[in-house]
């Protein structure tokens, strides 16, 4: 188990994170519109109609990574472990 020294250290840590997951989210973006078609498909029993799947693709392509804010993870974080 590692243990985090100091709070600024554990919210640099997940600073550094929300960086990796903006990346990897916009690395995931062809795989999610590509498997979209098929999980539908799955589920429904047929393949969605094609302006659905266009309107999907659409909008994850238009899509931004938010990531949380350190500042905010901090204070919550330091009352968790405050509180109990």
């Amino acid at each position: 188990m590692i243990i985090i020294a100091t709070l600024q250290s554990a919210k640099d840590k997940y600073a550094r994170r929300m960086a990796g997951a903006a990346a990897a989210y916009n690395a995931a973006k062809p795989r999610m519109s590509s498997n979209y078609a098929a999980g539908v498909a799955r589920f429904l029993g047929s393949p969605p109609a094609a302006h659905i799947v266009a309107a999907y693709s659409a909008g994850i392509n238009a899509a931004t990574y938010r990531g949380g804010d350190p500042d905010k993870w901090a204070r919550n974080y330091q009352a968790k472990m405050t509180q109990g």
